[in-house]
């Protein structure tokens, strides 16, 4: 039994002739009429009811056809699915990223897909990194903005830009006239600091080392509001490029001497059925978005 025995056991019944449901699949009706007679000698039932002009079907045929007919629409449904995965332009597309570039980065990054996929369909999810990488492992997102490394073993990366970090001061502090710093600057400052759980957190004490941060030091829930407190003269942090705002004047960005940065990349888990997709964006995404 397989899905052209079904066909042609839907064709069957509902026609309720042999010969106009051999035209409607395409075959002669010899051949129709042998086919269902296996599949009655297979299932050990008989489907239909065969007359001079007319063809019967059986109760225990009819429930039979009601349940290929479910089985044809599932098998519709797997070739539309495989036939989304195949065609960029078509279906929906998951694109996740971590907070301190979901805010400056993916808006373009959107804006540039739908230019080129006017078709597609897009959802935009902005979470913290080791939640998006539980997403993708588990196929439940698409493919999602993370700076690298990533770890997990399953999924594969396409580097898009490098991220540069500056040092933000308010516009009163004694470095804001600098116009390069050393590293060894800020850790005399008190630096602030993301919230556990955000990447950009991580990746700012490895650049700093810092060896005097204890129990009380401030930790934001977003770069707008380590930007708020900057302003106000409570410490100072480090901010990725594409988080500055170069017309506000209450902050000076100061480049570090040691340049230290972040890889963005557009990650996918290596056995999505998209892959072929997502290096395709990857390359259409692999420049330095505006500052």
């Amino acid at each position: 039994m397989n899905l052209r025995d079904l066909n042609y056991l839907v064709a069957v019944a509902d026609c309720r002739n042999f010969s106009q449901a051999a035209n409607q699949c395409a075959i002669g009706q010899p051949t129709l009429s042998v086919q269902i007679k296996k599949l009655e000698d297979y299932l050990d039932v008989p489907l239909f009811v065969r007359h001079k002009n007319q063809v019967l079907i059986t109760d225990t045929g009819a429930e039979i056809v009601e349940v290929a007919r479910r089985i044809i629409a599932d098998s519709e449904q797997i070739r539309h699915i495989a036939a989304q995965a195949q065609t960029p332009v078509g279906g929906k597309l998951s694109l996740g990223a971590f907070p301190s570039v979901a805010s400056y980065v993916l808006p373009e990054y959107v804006f540039r897909i739908k230019q080129h996929y006017p078709e597609m369909k897009m959802m935009v999810i902005e979470e913290k990194t080791q939640s998006l990488i539980e997403l993708m492992l588990q196929m439940k997102l698409d493919a999602a903005l993370l700076a690298l490394p990533v770890t997990a073993p399953e999924l594969e990366s396409s580097s898009l830009f490098v991220d540069p970090f500056t040092l933000a001061v308010a516009s009163d502090h004694p470095l804001a006239g600098e116009h390069e710093v050393d590293l060894t600057l800020i850790k005399q400052e008190n630096l602030l600091l993301l919230d556990e759980g955000h990447c950009l957190r991580d990746q700012a004490l490895e650049v700093c080392h810092p060896s005097r941060f204890v129990e009380d030091d401030f930790r934001a829930s977003s770069l707008e509001t380590l930007r708020f407190m900057v302003k106000n003269g409570l410490g100072v942090t480090l901010m990725p490029s594409v988080a500055i705002q170069p017309e506000d004047g209450d902050i000076h960005y100061i480049a570090i001497r040691q340049q230290p940065s972040r890889t963005i990349a557009l990650v996918w888990h290596k056995q999505h059925p998209r892959r072929r997709l997502f290096q395709e964006l990857a390359c259409l995404l692999a420049y330095k978005p505006l500052a």
